[in-house]
């Protein structure tokens, strides 16, 4: 391999020579450094940004001439990214304007490299994600993105390669997605013809995610991404939440048909669990005055980690505790440690279908249009977080239910009443104890 530069000492100073694409010498330039460390240091920065030469930083190609660099460029073995960045340095001048498709990874389809990026299966950024753990990806997330890609990015990216894309690209197909839509013939299924902003968004990170990944592992040259944000907005259609008094009627005044479902809902309502996590409570779970939140049931990925990786420990209600081992009574499967929501296979806990149809059809009992009101099985973690941010301050209740940021928080607890206690345990208690008697179902 042909020498870079060379080095040497004149009066305790070290100078240095570089090396040229022609295997000319520049001419000796003092690095200012006395040791020979520190004197690499500033040639490894010549070599990368250039030399200082009267004020300016000018590269060693930009100081031998035009015709040098040519010459160099004819000579050198460059390969497609190396090409790729002589464009964009080019472009950035505003010397060019086109696109250009180059032959390797670039090359690729886009809509292709979509695909790949989200297969949960072999996708390199998806086994990054899990080798971290914290904040991982799931199986139905991947299939989601997948779908998404299906519907919308193949209609729209057609035959373009992964270099080809660029920021005004996005910005057009988030224009497309404004667009009202008309439903296929024999559609089949819920159809909107208008895109909500927070599916929107969803659509969009998808591709950006990938788009920068992409740019990070240097298989395109510039950043799509880079420009301006593209985010859509719009008012978010406020979640449904029981009142205290409709709380009462739901639990006390109604005859469940699903035992398991009854104590599901209140397991949810009483400490602010997500129904993955209700899901994936097994007999280990269960402590003396606590249960220990270890996972979260999806029906794609089985047990995985609870939502954003968080762990906790959550106050049990002694009432709750007593129904929970009565289902674990009446599980007819005889493992080491079976799940409490139990079904028909040993394996796994019931669908989650179980536990919001109970609901709905709790409240139609009730005279309460869950439908109209957007009352679902989640809106017991509102309930929850806004009963005990009226007793307990929002971080303490933060941290109970594991909101990632305050401003979450914040959405979720806007239906505030005013009283005030500190403990967590005993506030559960006191809230829920004149709410939920806990009947048994018929």
């Amino acid at each position: 391999m042909r020498r870079r530069y060379y080095l040497h000492k004149r009066k305790n100073i070290f100078y240095a020579e570089l090396v040229t694409p022609e295997g000319r010498r520049t001419t000796a330039k003092s690095t200012g450094k006395t040791t020979e460390d520190e004197a690499l240091l500033v040639v490894s920065k010549w070599l990368s940004e250039g030399i200082p030469r009267k004020g300016m930083e000018k590269p060693v190609e930009t100081v031998l001439g035009l015709s040098e660099i040519l010459k160099s460029i004819r000579k050198v073995d460059l390969d497609s990214n190396d090409a790729m960045k002589i464009v964009e340095a080019l472009k950035k001048k505003d010397l060019v304007d086109f696109n250009v498709t180059r032959t390797g990874s670039g090359s690729k389809l886009f809509t292709d490299f979509l695909e790949e990026f989200w297969d949960w299966n072999s996708s390199v950024y998806v086994k990054e994600r899990l080798s971290q753990k914290k904040n991982s990806i799931g199986r139905r997330h991947c299939y989601e993105n997948q779908c998404r890609i299906h519907s919308f990015y193949n209609v729209y990216f057609a035959n373009r390669t992964l270099d080809s894309i660029t920021w005004q690209d996005l910005r057009d197909f988030s224009l497309f997605l404004s667009n009202k839509r008309e439903k296929p013939e024999n559609y089949k299924g819920h159809f909107a013809e208008e895109l909500s902003a927070s599916y929107k968004n969803k659509i969009m990170i998808l591709g950006k995610t990938a788009l920068r990944w992409a740019y990070n592992e240097e298989l395109i040259t510039s950043d799509p991404t880079a420009k301006k944000k593209i985010r859509f907005s719009g008012e978010k259609k406020k979640r449904g939440v029981l009142t205290p008094q409709e709380v009462e009627t739901v639990f006390n005044n109604v005859e469940w048909s699903d035992k398991r479902s009854l104590i599901g809902n209140w397991l949810a309502m009483t400490t602010g669990m997500r129904a993955g996590e209700v899901l994936a409570v097994r007999k280990s779970d269960i402590g003396e005055k606590v249960l220990f939140l270890r996972h979260s049931w999806s029906i794609m990925d089985g047990l995985k980690c609870p939502k954003n990786g968080e762990e906790g420990n959550i106050p049990l209600l002694s009432e709750v505790k007593v129904a929970l081992m009565e289902l674990l009574h009446d599980n007819p499967h005889k493992v080491d440690d079976p799940f409490i929501f139990y079904s028909l296979l040993e394996d796994k806990p019931m669908d989650q279908k179980i536990l919001n149809d109970g609901l709905k059809a709790a409240c139609m009992a009730a005279g309460i249009d869950a439908k109209a009101r957007n009352i679902t099985f989640h809106g017991h973690r509102h309930f929850f977080s806004a009963r005990l941010a009226d007793r307990m301050s929002a971080e303490q209740v933060r941290r109970i239910t594991r909101h990632k940021t305050p401003e979450i928080f914040e959405e979720y607890a806007d239906h505030p009443t005013d009283k005030n206690f500190e403990d967590m345990a005993i506030a559960t208690a006191e809230v829920f104890a004149n709410i939920i008697p806990f009947r048994k179902a018929g």
